[in-house]
């Protein structure tokens, strides 16, 4: 059964692009199939998977706004990169105007849920579909939110918002009210931790307080190869498969039960370098 998985935090520069790049990748390297979709307008994963301008047959309107009957039309949205197993669905600066279209839909239906139905004409295409939320709070994201099974949320020790955790976690128990659905919060991780540092310890001892189990004891650490692959343009594992941020997001999948076993030995393969 497809699970779609969104990304979500209300501040930039926590990881959150670099995190749902490296999931997917992740998961595409079990040899699951994987959608990445991407609704941030600055198009940073877009870009990740080689694609520099948005796909031109998109209708956005029409994806987020419409009910489709036409699984083909979505599919056309869809765009295979050159990495087996991963197929993106574009950003484009189009998406910030959209926000105020669904905002206008909104008062004659409930258009947050058209996104989750139009996906359901495609999920049997995919194993993983993975989201990639922008930082600021809309219309769309509340879209994306509707079409998830599970939300998880990067942060970062220097750049971090209680609030916007809070207000998440209202969000989403406003949406399952709303619309019946069972979108499932599944935990929120650290990111760019540079080293076991008294401030490090500090804050993770203050998260786990604060949000209990739903802190997952993984944490990715900061180093060299997560900027030079992005500077690159090149998904982390493929620049750097041993860097310790690789090895932290396999097991932070790992922890997340994303893969059965089967499929952790093809990735254990790969990581070994072997075919």
């Amino acid at each position: 059964m497809t699970e779609v998985i969104s990304l979500i935090n209300e501040k930039g520069g926590v990881g959150k692009s670099t995190s749902a790049i490296t999931i997917a990748q992740i998961l595409a390297i079990s040899e699951y199939k994987v959608l990445l979709i991407d609704l941030d307008p600055q198009m940073n994963t877009t870009k990740m998977y080689g694609q520099a301008e948005a796909n031109p047959d998109i209708d956005y309107e029409r994806l987020f706004c419409e009910k489709q009957n036409n699984k083909d039309e979505v599919m056309n949205y869809i765009t295979k990169t050159e990495y087996n197993n991963i197929s993106i669905l574009t950003a484009s600066r189009e998406l910030n105007s959209l926000i105020y279209k669904i905002y206008d839909k909104m008062k004659e239906v409930n258009v947050e849920l058209y996104l989750r139905y139009n996906l359901n004409l495609i999920k049997d295409e995919f194993d993983y579909i993975i989201i990639d939320n922008s930082p600021f709070k809309s219309y769309l994201t509340s879209c994306a939110m509707c079409a998830s099974d599970k939300i998880i949320t990067p942060i970062c020790v220097d750049n971090f918002s209680y609030d916007g955790l809070m207000s998440l976690f209202d969000t989403i128990e406003e949406l399952n009210d709303k619309y019946a659905l069972s979108i499932e919060f599944a935990g929120i991780f650290m990111t760019r931790v540079a080293g076991r540092t008294t401030l490090f310890r500090q804050m993770y001892e203050s998260y786990e307080n604060m949000f209990g189990d739903r802190f997952l004891p993984i944490s990715i650490r900061n180093c060299i190869a997560v900027n030079e692959s992005n500077t690159t343009f090149e998904p982390l594992l493929s620049y750097d498969k041993k860097c310790p941020a690789s090895l932290d997001y396999v097991e932070l999948v790992n922890y997340l039960g994303l893969m059965d076993t089967a499929h952790y030995r093809k990735l254990a393969r790969y990581l070994k370098g072997e075919k």
